[in-house]
């Protein structure tokens, strides 16, 4: 071998050691961005989001508008309306409680808000987690997925005995306790032959 030859494998050699150094440098960073991210988004309990909603599945499609206000993590309410206001339905959850009006005006009651939202309303949606996956948290380490700045950009969840894929494709920047702290602003949520969309106006934390 000569010496010429030796000389391009030995730096060949420190060129990938360098590169695997920064790989895994750079995986750190990102990991302990999302775990500082994570213990942000776990102080925010108390928030109003608005936006628009589309769903979608084999034999139905059906677009709308959203306000969403959430006083804790069991407690929340929500209003959907077409895109030109008029009312859909309006739902007001509590622990082991929710009640729902359709856009008649009729009243119902239940115990489990999923079962309740997908009898009267036909739309399978998971609302037990609406708290976590709204603010683009999980702590799934095993399907969770980051972009380069530690944020959540897919996941997959159980929620009521249903497999659910969520996407963030966006985030918009807002600022919590004097820090700025990115949420999501655009939200695909998947299971089976349902799709659902949100596009996020405006984040209103308290």
């Amino acid at each position: 071998m000569t010496k010429i030859n030796y000389l391009f494998i030995i730096v060949l050699s420190l060129f990938m050691t360098a590169c695997q150094v920064s790989q895994q440098q750079n995986s750190t960073s990102i990991v302990n961005q999302w775990q500082n991210h994570q213990h942000d988004l776990e102080q925010i309990n108390t928030f109003q989001v608005n936006g628009s909603i589309a769903h979608f599945s084999n034999k139905t499609r059906s677009y709308g508008r959203f306000l969403i206000n959430q006083q804790s993590d069991d407690r929340f309410d929500i209003k959907l309306t077409t895109p030109v206001g008029t009312s859909i339905l309006s739902l007001k959850v509590e622990p082991n409680y929710a009640q729902l009006i359709d856009k008649d005006g009729n009243n119902y009651n239940g115990n489990n808000i999923e079962d309740l939202m997908s009898k009267v309303s036909n739309v399978n949606i998971p609302l037990n987690s609406l708290h976590n996956w709204l603010k683009g948290y999980s702590n799934n380490s095993s399907a969770d997925k980051l972009d380069k700045s530690g944020r959540l950009t897919a996941t997959e969840f159980i929620q009521n005995n249903n497999k659910w894929q969520l996407k963030i494709a966006s985030y918009s920047t807002y600022t919590f306790r004097n820090k700025k702290i990115d949420l999501p602003s655009s939200i695909e949520l998947n299971h089976n032959d349902e799709l659902i969309r949100l596009k996020i106006s405006n984040w209103i934390l308290r």
